[in-house]
């Protein structure tokens, strides 16, 4: 499965703490966050799948906490029995992102492009946290609502956003609604209805009734209502 590993992160951390150190003072403390990490406990983390869309789960992190945070700016999202992490959309997924107290912010995790794909791999869990460990949250199947296991192919996901809708937009699935409408109903033709008939009225006079018993008789042709004369 093409997933990134999550173990090449923590070395570039190492990498680029150790430049930090050797660093002029300066040049370090220009690089240095200006907010301290959030920690377990300050945040609180949602996940569940986007409606009509079992391979999409919209995460959400909202900081509970008193005070300005910061998280780094793409979530770690892992799978339960699967090597490596989702990947980033899009390439502005480095650095650190300020979260104020009481903010949230959402992203949008893709797992599969198509869940029938023969190469599909099934996960037990889904983790989302940072790729520094500091918190994170395991989150079950049936939880998200993906069924009894998560159909996981070269999964992607976005950034943290300000809001689900731009979260939505940055993996895509605004402009795939635009561009695949749902079908209009074709109109339906009316069949015009059968102008009412016009009866013209018979010049001849109309029938005499019938005498009990008789058979009915035809308005066209009134003379044979009139009974035979009987013989004498």
């Amino acid at each position: 499965m093409r997933m990134r590993a999550a173990i090449a992160v923590p070395a570039a951390s190492a990498a680029v703490a150790a430049l930090l150190l050797t660093a002029p003072p300066g040049q370090a403390a220009a690089r240095a966050p200006r907010v301290a990490p959030c920690v377990q406990g300050e945040l609180s983390l949602r996940a569940a799948t986007v409606p009509h869309r079992s391979n999409v789960v919209r995460v959400s992190v909202t900081n509970r906490s008193g005070r300005t945070c910061a998280i780094d700016r793409v979530p770690l999202v892992t799978f339960g029995g699967l090597d490596g992490a989702a990947l980033p959309v899009s390439g502005d997924g480095t650095g650190r992102l300020r979260l104020a107290a009481g903010a949230t912010v959402h992203a949008d995790v893709r797992t599969i492009v198509r869940a029938a794909d023969p190469q599909a791999r099934r996960a037990a869990s889904v983790t989302v946290g940072d790729w520094t460990g500091r918190w994170g949250r395991v989150f079950a199947p049936t939880r998200l609502g993906t069924g009894s296991k998560v159909a996981v192919w070269e999964p992607v996901t976005t950034s943290w956003q300000p809001s689900a809708t731009a979260a939505d937009r940055a993996l895509g699935l605004r402009a795939q609604t635009r561009t695949s409408p749902k079908p209009k109903p074709a109109p339906t033709k009316t069949t015009p209805s059968p102008a009412p008939a016009t009866t013209t009225p018979s010049p001849t006079a109309p029938a005499s009734p019938s005498p009990a018993g008789s058979s009915p008789t035809s308005p066209v042709s009134p003379a044979a209502t009139s009974p035979s004369p009987s013989p004498s």
